[in-house]
């Protein structure tokens, strides 16, 4: 059962203070509640990070609008609320170093290897595990007012449907050491708050993109490409068909199989 008396606990044992946690049995999203949350500035204390869990949501987002089947009691569905004194050019940078304490926190409590796809979706094998969604807003001075990285990680079987489980999987697929949702949970907020030495290096070794052959989808265009390698600023750098290269710094790629 996950529950904040558990994660808080859980933390405690790591020798971890527990932040500000808004627990929810269920809500529409947590990066929802969060960025609502951090619009009321006589609300909170800034210089807290708050994280907000749930159970379940009824309206999980991802990226570009899109779904994310958040069935209650067979995930994680968290979101970490901060206040960083960061420009916001530096939001894939945010959501990179996510991926990677995400991967560090499961991989610390399940016997299984994680890769990242650029940017920000986690996978075993070629079927996504989890996914990440950063909201920011700027202020005048073009640095970021708030950062939310909301992550929603699938633990359980239950939590993938025959409609998305020829592309989707879960930890319990693939592990013979799941744990207590709580004891993740806090495993992932520990990694949050606390992040060690080389998280590029490490995100660059997990890409499951390198070398790879891929369609590259951005607003405007959609294109085929090779991608070449991870630059210091977590942009891509791909190749075109024709030969010339260029970084990318927003968008999507898809894999090519």
């Amino acid at each position: 059962m996950l529950t904040k008396a558990k994660i808080e606990n859980e933390l405690r044992l790591l020798g971890i203070e527990p932040p500000r946690i808004i627990f929810y049995d269920s809500t529409d999203s947590t990066n929802t509640r969060a960025v609502e949350y951090a619009r009321t500035p006589f609300k909170h204390d800034k210089t807290t990070p708050t994280v907000f869990i749930a159970n379940g949501q009824s309206a999980g987002r991802g990226r570009r609008g899109r779904s994310f089947v958040s069935r209650r009691g067979t995930g994680i569905y968290l979101s970490l609320l901060t206040h960083p004194d960061n420009r916001g050019a530096e939001v894939t940078k945010c959501t990179a170093y996510a991926a990677v304490a995400l991967c560090r926190a499961i991989e610390s409590l399940c016997d299984c290897h994680i890769g990242i796809k650029w940017v920000n979706d986690l996978y075993i094998g070629d079927k996504k595990l989890a996914g990440i969604l950063t909201e920011t807003e700027m202020t005048d001075n073009g640095k970021m007012s708030y950062l939310v990285v909301g992550m929603g990680i699938n633990v359980y079987k239950e939590a993938i449907s025959d409609e998305i489980s020829d592309i989707a999987t879960s930890l319990e697929h693939h592990t013979s050491t799941l744990p207590d949702r709580s004891k993740l949970a806090a495993a992932i907020i520990r990694e949050l708050l606390y992040p060690e030495e080389g998280l590029f290096e490490e995100y660059r070794k997990r890409s499951i993109a390198i070398g790879r052959d891929v369609t590259v989808v951005k607003l405007s265009e959609q294109y085929n490409a090779k991608v070449i390698d991870l630059d210091r600023d977590f942009s891509l750098i791909v190749e075109r068909e024709n030969g010339r290269q260029e970084k990318l710094f927003t968008g999507e790629i898809s894999l090519k199989i």
